[in-house]
């Protein structure tokens, strides 16, 4: 992903700004833009076109959510978000979910998946192995339950393809 920003950046300059929220007299929190800014730095840029919005950091990462026009949010992404605005920011998850026109049962599964889900799995997730909704509907209720269950649930799904249906199945029992 870098390297096709770098290419573009080589043609045609940064074209689309990073955005910021001041947080101090001379600093500012980077709220979405990581990968321009890592394109920019291998092509030997040390300037970067920016937005500075003039918010909480808390609402501006709820903003930038929020325009999903632009581009499709990974579940993981969504997740790590949330657990930002929980944790740092002291956000409740029914206001989570109201900011971002989500019910609370979203917000919950979505954060689950990094509460719930051991490290490997997390890693087979983040990697395609296991969809989003296999890791949120079954594997996060049977790590809570039992992390074992859920690792060796995980390397059978990964020998053998298994329906969601199936796989819902399975769990129920």
């Amino acid at each position: 992903m870098v390297s096709s920003l770098v290419n573009a950046i080589e043609r045609c300059g940064q074209i689309i700004p990073v955005i910021t929220v001041k947080e101090g007299d001379l600093s500012f929190v980077l709220i979405d833009g990581y990968l321009r800014i890592a394109a920019l730095k291998r092509c030997g840029k040390d300037t970067v076109m920016a937005e500075i919005w003039r918010c909480k950091e808390a609402d501006a990462l709820v903003q930038v959510f929020m325009r999903t026009q632009e581009r499709r949010w990974e579940a993981l992404e969504q997740a790590y978000m949330i657990k930002e605005l929980q944790e740092r920011h002291q956000l409740s998850l029914g206001k989570i979910a109201a900011l971002m026109g989500k019910d609370k049962s979203w917000v919950s599964r979505r954060l689950s998946l990094l509460q719930a889900l051991p490290d490997d799995i997390l890693q087979m997730v983040r990697m395609g192995h296991v969809s989003i909704w296999a890791a949120t509907r079954v594997l996060a209720p049977l790590a809570r339950a039992n992390p074992d269950h859920a690792t060796t649930l995980t390397a059978s799904l990964l020998k053998e393809q298994i329906s969601t249906r199936d796989l819902t199945t399975f769990f129920k029992h």
